[in-house]
Formats: structure tokens, C-alpha cells, sequence
């Protein structure tokens, strides 16, 4: 593994520019204060190497509080595919959330250079690509946990400037914009 200092820019930028050091089909998200589950690779690999017609893959999240207990999101859908546009519409139904969590994705390294990689955004730069990700290719969701999503008092999601109103409303705004666009395209990923 090569670690490069560069010029600040986030998350989404520094993932993007990583990139050009890796030779992998496929890429895996993993923020440095959370854990992946045992199995969760493989389970990814798995799926992806099952159904060529997937772009990406992803698991339940189980939220890590600072006690060590765990809570779970209870509108996790069915395992299996998770079909283009269908993030999308819950995410707009439900204030910007989306049902399955980007922190947990896998997907097809070629798929997500298409795509430019991540989002040069402050914060949800994983959520932009998410949805950009299933605009333009199925998916598929696996119940059993793959990420324990650490909450502790310096979490990114849980500081001021990540909810400031206007800041997120400007964000949500882009990654929907750039989601559409992707979907009135009309492209559609095919696995090579």
C-alpha cells in the first residue's frame, strides 16, 4: 500500500486519486474509524462475481456506539438485486436518505472510473456516488451485516458544518442533479 501526501481535499478526492494506484477489478469503501464484519469481502466478491450484470454491491450497516452496542436501520430492503433508479426514489422520498448506506460500497473498479470516482464534495461524496452508481447499473444488497459504522463524539456526520442547512441543501442538490443526468443518458453498465 502507498500512502502520498497531496493537498487537502477530502475524502472524495483523496479516494479518486488513489485510484491511480490500484490495479484491482473491484474497489471497497472503508472509512478509517469503521470495521468491516468477517465475511464481507467475500460475500461482496461473491455477488459481483455471480451476475455479471451488477456494477456494485453493498451490505447492511450497523451503527457502533461509543457503549458498544449496535443498532441497525429498519428499512433495509430484501437481500438480492437492487434495481437502477430504486435508491434514487427512496432517497428522495425520505429527506436524503438512502436505504442502503455508502459507506458499505464494493463495486467494479472499471464501472467507478466511468463515473470519475467520487465527488469532490465536503461530505457525501460517498452518497453522490452511490446513487450515480445505481442510475446507471443494478446492484445488490446482502442483509448480513458488512459494516460496523462508528458514532463517536468526532464523527464527520455528527458535526455542525455537516448539517448546516445551506451547505447540504447544496449538496443534495448536485448529487441529484448529476444522478439524473446519469439516468436520462440512458447508459446502462455492462460488466466487460
Amino acid at each position: 500500500m502507498t500512502f502520498l501526501q497531496g493537498r487537502p481535499g477530502g475524502p472524495g478526492v483523496a479516494r479518486t486519486i488513489a485510484l491511480a494506484h490500484t490495479e484491482a477489478a473491484y474497489v471497497k469503501v472503508l472509512d478509517a474509524d469503521d470495521l468491516l464484519t468477517p465475511g464481507a469481502l467475500a460475500r461482496d466478491l461473491a455477488a459481483l462475481e455471480a451476475d455479471p450484470t451488477l456494477g456494485w454491491a453493498t451490505s447492511r450497516a450497523l451503527d457502533l456506539l461509543p457503549d458498544g452496542s449496535t443498532v441497525g436501520f429498519p428499512d433495509d430492503p430484501d437481500e438480492g438485486p437492487v434495481e437502477r433508479g430504486t435508491v434514487l426514489d427512496f432517497w428522495r422520498a425520505n429527506d436524503f436518505r438512502a436505504q442502503v448506506h455508502p459507506a458499505t460500497l464494493f463495486v467494479r473498479r472499471d464501472l467507478l472510473l466511468a463515473l470519475g470516482g467520487w465527488m469532490a464534495l465536503p461530505a457525501s461524496e460517498d452518497t453522490g456516488l452511490l446513487l450515480a452508481l445505481n442510475c446507471v447499473s443494478r446492484g445488490w444488497f446482502t442483509r448480513e451485516p458488512g459494516l460496523l459504522y462508528r458514532k463517536w463524539a468526532g464523527h464527520v456526520t455528527g458535526q455542525a458544518a455537516h448539517v448546516d442547512p445551506a451547505e447540504r441543501a447544496a449538496r443534495m442538490a448536485v448529487v441529484e442533479e448529476r444522478a439524473r443526468a446519469l439516468a436520462s443518458l440512458g447508459w446502462s453498465y455492462s460488466a466487460p
